[in-house]
């Protein structure tokens, strides 16, 4: 088979050589793998990583460089839409990832599973504030339903293995702002998962700042679930429904003798219009949620196998 990798970096100088030597190195104790392509994106990056990519003398590794900083995924898209390979492993430029579980990543692909995860095995060893805001994220993602339909524990997921069929369903979707971790879960297929140890990272700092992983739970959010729009009509609901248990508290006391304070009144009064404001909202945020879906244009299914083949 042909393999592409690609390796999303910014400013990795001094790790993204050793990661494509250790990558080579493994291809070559792999029978499987008869040639290779490795896509490195440099995601505009300030330091010399284009520089050492162009100078390496091997046809079969490329670089190419954004023109602004995108992300680690849009980086990705950019290089998934450019290999040319049987299936494609996503994987990053700091060393911390080891492709060695590759072997594993490449016997569940040939038994026939489209999306291969690498899960490190525990995350207790990343700093506290890395690593609960990512759990408390992906378990609110659970409950919301934003997570689709799998049981891999994608909180533990670094890089992934993707098939020819799922390389072009991504690039199909054309959506700007959008996880593409969160993306290829969506688009279903048999995904399946290995398990590895994190190793730490070689040198420099990690760009996977807060501001990085919020824009992340925002993209993945708002791309993949409409649950935030339609919450504004269940508080809405839940607000006339308060209102409406106070207007009969106080239609008991009345009854019994002892009327209601202007001030109630008042406050019944905006409760009232609070609740049929928000529940307006809610449904003017259906329609928009739908005509969200409509403008992506996102392919409205995708085969996965054909009887006639």
């Amino acid at each position: 088979m042909k393999l592409s990798v690609v390796i999303p970096a910014c400013n990795e100088e001094k790790n993204i050589k050793g990661t494509i030597e250790e990558l080579i190195s493994v291809f070559g104790s792999i029978s499987d793998i008869e040639e290779f392509q490795i896509i490195v994106v440099d995601d505009h990056s300030s330091d010399n990583t284009f520089d050492i990519i162009s100078k390496i003398n091997d046809l079969r590794i490329s670089c190419l460089r954004l023109s602004r900083r995108c992300g680690s995924h849009t980086a990705l898209r950019a290089g998934i839409k450019e290999a040319t390979g049987e299936a494609v492993l996503c994987i990053s430029a700091d060393g911390q990832e080891d492709p060695s579980c590759l072997k594993d990543m490449l016997k569940k692909y040939s038994s026939g599973v489209n999306v291969v995860w690498a899960l490190r095995k525990t995350r207790g060893k990343e700093p506290w504030h890395i690593r609960k805001p990512a759990q408390v994220f992906y378990k609110l993602l659970a409950w919301l339903g934003g997570a689709g339909e799998t049981d891999i524990d994608i909180s533990r997921a670094d890089f992934c293995l993707l098939d020819r069929m799922v390389t072009n369903a991504v690039n199909n979707c054309l959506e700007r702002n959008t996880s593409l971790f969160g993306l290829i879960i969506w688009l279903g297929f048999k995904q399946d998962s290995v398990e590895y140890e994190r190793r730490i990272r070689k040198s420099g700092r990690s760009k996977w700042n807060f501001n990085f992983q919020l824009r992340l739970a925002k993209d993945w959010l708002m791309g993949f679930s409409g649950l935030p729009l339609s919450l504004m009509s269940i508080i809405g609901v839940f607000v006339i429904l308060i209102s409406l248990l106070y207007a009969i508290s106080m239609m008991v006391k009345a009854i019994m003798g002892s009327p209601p304070e202007s001030w109630s009144l008042i406050m019944l009064a905006i409760l009232l219009i609070s609740g049929i404001h928000m529940l307006m909202l809610g449904v003017i945020g259906e329609y928009l949620w739908r005509n969200l879906n409509e403008s992506r244009k996102r392919p409205l299914f995708f085969i996965e196998k054909r009887s006639d083949a």
